[in-house]
């Protein structure tokens, strides 16, 4: 910590219990500088993009994202991502370099069968149908191929030794590239314009995405939240969970499924998805040391008529055409951003509104938003999250993207 200077103080940021830890109170200079130091802050064109995680070792941070663009025969394709790993970086890892070039291609396919004008764009209805089958195939994916090890199912992996499922599960001491996505997880958060200002955002999990339009008057922003909230603490999706799982009447507790997990829809996370011989069995020797693994004793019991969690996105589309770039702005953020501000639940209108204004008017707008959520102004606040002296991480990985359509 000998790299910030300033006023020492102590405080539990408001986490009642807990603290209160040593932190130093930077100025506004050195806090701005250290900010956009560890937020790795990037522009391209129209797009500010960020992701930080200010704890002081490397490999903490789980997020990932990208911005790509596609050329296809109708035009081009603006792509914007953002995946949130959680238990690890196994699963996070192969979203973010795989799951876009899926897209484009289910895309392209899409569009080469079409009987029509091939130079045509393809319908709305049909790109979100598209899309859904994509993202739940790539998920579907990993599941089989980690199936595929096991030929038989659970009552052959039921009748083999822990030796003769370690040779098949592991490769040079490490689990099997067939298992690796199966042990952690990711959210998926993708957003696409289209040739014909179509913009879709497709949502798996509890990331963020806002778009921001001006008034007819252009004198207001109105903010419009395009993402879904797969979470247990999102009644929705509790009461899907209570009927897809009638026996299980507390198939959510304290906001987790299984008491496990917070998300209810994810790519990866097959300790919720598959029998709980496969934890039991596979997971367990191959992956000893991982973070859900650690804690499976406390869920895997009740782990009885998966899959638990769904691959199954929700997609938004919404039709820019009459909307100039001048007059709109999209976010997207993973889930820390909001626990900056202390949500947790869906992101309230107001706050959403705040965000797509400071956006909106900002020349570092994912930087911008960034700083408001950590404190803004208050010195002693901002610094907390940038400063404080704790022996694990503090602050949630959180990513911006700011871009204008």
């Amino acid at each position: 910590m000998a790299m910030f200077k300033g006023r020492r103080a102590e405080s539990d940021n408001g986490w009642t219990g807990y603290g209160p830890w040593p932190y130093t109170i930077l100025d506004e200079s050195d806090l701005a500088h250290h900010i956009e130091r560890l937020a790795l802050v990037h522009t391209e064109g129209p797009t500010e993009s960020l992701t930080i995680q200010p704890f002081p070792a490397p490999d903490k941070n789980q997020d990932r994202h990208t911005i790509t663009q596609w050329n296809t025969p109708q035009g081009l394709w603006k792509v914007f991502s953002v995946f949130d790993g959680h238990a690890g970086h196994e699963t996070v890892d192969y979203a973010n370099n795989n799951l876009i070039p899926a897209l484009e291609a289910a895309v392209l396919s899409a569009q080469s069968s079409e009987p029509e004008d091939e130079k045509a764009v393809l319908e709305p209805s049909r790109v979100i149908e598209v899309l859904r089958k994509a993202v739940s195939s790539f998920d579907d994916n990993i599941t089989q191929h980690f199936l595929q090890l096991f030929p038989g199912g659970p009552e052959v992996l039921s009748q083999l030794t822990d030796d003769e499922i370690r040779a098949v599960s592991m490769v040079d001491g490490r689990p099997h590239p067939a298992v690796q996505p199966c042990i952690a997880g990711s959210t998926v958060l993708v957003a696409l314009l289209d040739p014909a200002r179509q913009l879709y955002v497709v949502s798996l999990g509890d990331s963020i995405a806002i778009l921001g339009i001006k008034n007819d008057h252009g004198s207001q922003w109105k903010a419009k939240l395009l993402s879904a909230f797969h979470n247990g603490l999102n009644p929705e999706e509790v009461q899907r969970l209570k009927r897809d799982h009638p026996d299980q009447p507390d198939v959510v507790t304290n906001g987790r499924v299984l008491g496990g997990i917070a998300v209810t829809r994810a790519l990866g996370d097959h300790v919720f998805k598959l029998p709980s011989i496969y934890a039991d069995r596979v997971f367990r020797l191959a992956c000893a040391d991982s973070h859900i693994i650690s804690k499976a004793d406390g869920f895997l019991p009740r782990c009885l008529t998966p899959p638990y969690l769904l691959n199954d996105p929700d997609i938004v589309h919404v039709d820019l055409s009459k909307v100039s770039p001048a007059d709109n702005v999209l976010l997207l953020a993973s889930d820390g951003l909001g626990d900056l501000k202390d949500v947790h639940d869906k992101l309230p209108d107001p706050l959403a509104e705040h965000w797509v204004k400071i956006a909106a008017e900002s020349e570092r707008p994912a930087l911008s938003v960034l700083r408001d959520a950590m404190g803004g102004n208050d010195l002693e606040k901002a610094s907390f999250w940038i400063t404080v002296e704790m022996e694990e991480p503090w602050m949630d990985d959180t990513t911006i993207v700011v871009t204008r359509l």
